[in-house]
């Protein structure tokens, strides 16, 4: 039998197969191919890629399930790297001191290279909260959790008042139920601050923002420096601050009881000393050696001048400070133009017997203390408050004793922590605490001038 031959083959030689390639309408595994397209490979929407992968968030084309595709790896660009939309407030660089910080309203959304830091500003209502938690991205709230630090701070100083917390039921969150740090807040703008762990990279992140009034709020364990009188309902949404019976709106001093019976005061939470007899600001004079007190203002003698409520100093009258917090502000109840200084005094009795302790003070700026008569501790720093920055031993025998510290500030913050510890460095609490000498403080309510402030609550009775 006789074999034909292709005439190819008579004339040139036949062609070989050609190779497979992207782009000839057939998916080969063996190049990696997941699609090719008979009819072309493009850039349209879930249409085969030119280099014959399929669409997926992130090749910077819409397709079908995706809101958005600007084909980046970060959030804070209004899409997000898993193709969602991001609808409220955008980061904007540079962000990464609460100075700086983007306002938030609502909603807001950002991406953190290595290093990154982003503050937000929010804005809270007088004796407000602050709650914010954060999810990587707007919808999918199932994706998990960003690993991510969260902060609240005051937006001029940068100080730190609460750090958010991860639970059961939220992702890391500055949960005003749970971090006290988080509510009560003076009226004013705060600075919210977001990193990465350990500053690492995070691609995208969501904040959610609530604020309100604290009272409104359900289910708290409220905190002693919450409510003082323990009567359940916090000051800032007690109409009868004292539990005296009075109103506050008729009270000529909400904060002292009218009964003129002794008040129990004692020490707060880890043994801080939050109410005191102060006198100031005591203004015009300089610190001859940085930021220590000046000399003696009270009299002759600090050490042995007459302390008690209404009496005055440079026209300044002793009066009590009730803090709200363990930092005693200065600042705000008594004002004057630096530098100025302060003098705050108690009397504590322990009602155990003797005890030996230490004094833990932290001033802003330098500060001078007294243990009964005698000077035991000076500190000339100029510097920011800082618990148990400085400790002395002291004493306790039976009786009253007399603690009296002195601030000097030379502008910028102005306050002072002060508690005793025992020999563990625990804060001491089972301390009886008075406002006057020689025994539990009794106010007298009397309003001497007649102007319906108490002479408790007068600076000028």
């Amino acid at each position: 039998m006789r074999t034909i031959l292709p005439l190819c083959l008579l004339l040139a030689g036949c062609p070989s197969p050609a190779d497979p390639v992207c782009g000839d309408g057939v998916v080969d595994e063996d190049l990696g191919e997941q699609c090719d397209d008979p009819a072309g490979n493009g850039l349209l929407p879930d249409q085969c890629r030119q280099d014959c992968t399929l669409p997926v968030c992130g090749d910077g084309v819409v397709d079908s399930g995706e809101a958005c595709d600007d084909g980046t790896d970060f959030g804070g660009d209004g899409c997000t790297p898993a193709c969602e939309e991001e609808t409220g407030t955008i980061e904007t660089e540079d962000n990464g001191t609460p100075l700086l910080a983007n306002a938030l309203a609502d909603v807001g959304h950002g991406g953190l290279p290595d290093g990154d830091v982003d503050c937000w500003r929010v804005t809270v209502p007088e004796d407000g909260f602050v709650d914010v938690e954060t999810r990587t991205s707007p919808d999918a709230v199932d994706d998990g959790c960003p690993d991510v630090t969260l902060s609240l701070h005051e937006p001029v100083r940068g100080a730190i008042l609460a750090t958010g917390a991860a639970s059961a039921d939220r992702c890391v969150a500055l949960d005003p139920i749970r971090q006290p740090g988080a509510r009560f807040l003076p009226g004013g703008a705060y600075a919210v601050c977001v990193e990465g762990l350990l500053g690492r990279e995070v691609p995208a992140y969501t904040l959610d923002l609530q604020t309100g009034d604290s009272c409104d709020l359900e289910g708290v364990p409220w905190l002693v420096e919450d409510d003082p009188d323990q009567d359940g309902m916090p000051d800032a949404c007690d109409p009868d601050d004292d539990n005296d019976g009075v109103l506050d709106e008729v009270d000529n001093c909400p904060r002292v009881p009218n009964a003129g019976d002794p008040v129990a005061l004692a020490p707060y939470g880890d043994g801080w000393l939050r109410d005191w007899l102060v006198v100031g600001p005591l203004v015009g004079i300089s610190s001859p050696d940085r930021c220590l007190p000046t000399a003696d203002r009270l009299g002759p003698d600090d050490a042995t001048a007459e302390i008690g409520l209404g009496v005055q100093v440079e026209g300044e009258p002793w009066l009590p400070l009730f803090s709200d917090g363990d930092r005693i502000e200065l600042f705000r109840p008594l004002g004057g133009e630096a530098p100025r200084e302060s003098y705050q005094a108690l009397w504590v009795r322990s009602p155990d017997g003797p005890v030996d302790l230490t004094l833990s003070v932290g001033p802003d700026d330098g500060a001078r203390v007294w243990w009964d008569d005698a000077v035991v501790l000076e500190d000339a720093r100029c510097q920011g408050t800082q618990q148990d920055r400085n400790e002395v031993p002291v004493s306790l025998g039976t009786g009253w004793h007399r603690l009296l510290i002195k601030v000097y500030d030379q502008g910028g913050g102005w306050g002072v922590y002060a508690r005793f510890k025992d020999g563990d460095g625990n804060g001491v609490t089972d301390l009886e605490i008075s406002l006057q000498e020689g025994g539990p403080w009794a106010p007298d309510q009397t309003d001497s001038d007649g102007d319906g402030i108490g002479d408790a609550c007068d600076r000028t009775p």
